[in-house]
């Protein structure tokens, strides 16, 4: 059996967003009723757990639903939702641009959390050089100091 190009296009994207994000594909491409979405994280294990679905094309657009969106939501199943966008300029799946599109809240909260650990960063590794020991000490308070900004 052979596959369509537009198939073709749909598990090259997925596989991308999968590798790229460190996500596992679902089976059948989403389409079981417990297992929604094309790829996921796992919520158990990461605050920062996203569900994708991918939408690929050769057109000169995508368009975006208000319906696209709710139903992403709602199949997310507890990880914050995702729409995967891809851009291919050739049926040889030359690809254009990959884009992302989630809520705004979400990428503000991811951003924070960057810039937090981008400030701590150069502290926490100076006290690690100067004494290995504390290495421990530093993920602890590292852990529990964010935990606490996720609760404010």
């Amino acid at each position: 059996m052979s596959r369509t190009l537009n198939q073709a296009m749909g598990d090259a994207h997925e596989k991308h967003i999968a590798e790229t994000l460190g996500m596992r594909l679902t089976r059948g491409s989403g389409n079981q009723w417990r297992d929604q979405m094309d790829a996921k994280h796992d919520r158990t294990s990461t605050q920062y757990a996203f569900a994708v679905d991918g939408k690929s094309t050769l057109a000169k657009s995508i368009s975006i639903s208000r319906d696209m969106w709710a139903k992403a939501v709602e199949q997310a199943g507890g990880e914050r939702p995702m729409l995967g966008l891809r851009f291919y300029d050739t049926g040889a799946l030359k690809v254009h641009a990959d884009l992302a599109a989630c809520d705004l809240l979400d990428f503000a909260e991811l951003l924070q959390a960057a810039r937090l650990w981008e400030q701590a960063k150069p502290v926490l590794e100076a006290l690690a050089d100067r004494d290995p020991r504390c290495v421990p000490v530093i993920v602890d308070l590292a852990r529990r100091v964010l935990e606490a900004e996720v609760e404010a």
